[in-house]
């Protein structure tokens, strides 16, 4: 029987994208608690009565333990701090070390198209900003990142998503890698929203599971 959800971790909660998670996840009526560097970047919902913000660093092992605990599931719109892309690689790996010390049944994580399984079904100019805008080493840490998915046994959707945006109210679209369709140019941007919307859609279905899929607008 599938599990009910009702206590999310949200790591990188005071990114762009991570604040929708949060703040949809609030709205929702699920209980969140985020893992953050500087707690005052909390986007003035410090006060909701279901919040807990523990003040900590996802590359410091401890930290990551003691915000997972009590929670159902993680999500998790973690990116690079900078250049520096061990909250990626790093952060993953703490992030799994302490799934398996907790009652967590699901991971949802966010990665970029264009990255790991994805890389093959990249457009030549998408590949080519990549590398004018010095992102290699990112979008190779987010295939490590993909690869240490798959070698744990936890249930995750890893959601490799397409250009983001603050503007418009766009809908997306999910492919399994088999099904995508052919992506020439650069991917048509997609709203931040309507991402972390689908990522809390995943902690209550398991069509993904286990499973990279693209989610690009239409």
């Amino acid at each position: 029987m599938e599990k009910t959800i009702k206590s999310i971790l949200v790591l990188g909660g005071t990114g762009r994208t991570g604040k929708h998670v949060v703040e949809q996840a609030l709205q929702q009526g699920l209980r969140v608690t985020t893992l953050v560097r500087d707690p005052s970047k909390e986007n003035g919902l410090s006060e909701h009565p279901n919040l807990e913000i523990v003040k900590g660093d996802v590359l410091h092992y401890p930290d990551v333990y003691n915000a997972v605990q009590g929670n159902d599931a993680i999500v998790s719109a973690l990116g690079r701090d900078g250049k520096d892309v061990s909250p990626i690689t790093k952060g993953t790996e703490n992030i799994l070390a302490a799934v398996r010390k907790s009652r967590v049944c699901k991971l949802v994580c966010l990665s970029s198209f264009g990255a790991g399984s994805t890389r093959s079904k990249s457009p030549w100019l998408l590949n080519t900003l990549v590398r004018l805008a010095g992102l290699q080493r990112s979008f190779e840490a987010k295939a490590q990142q993909e690869l240490l998915f798959y070698m744990s046994k936890i249930d995750f959707t890893l959601i490799m998503a397409g250009t983001l945006t603050d503007e418009g109210q766009d809908q997306g679209t999910a492919y399994a890698l088999t099904q995508l369709p052919c992506v020439t140019g650069l991917p048509k941007k997609i709203s931040r929203s309507k991402v972390a919307a689908f990522m809390l859609d995943q902690l209550h279905s398991n069509r993904w599971n286990r499973n990279t899929v693209c989610l690009l607008a239409e």
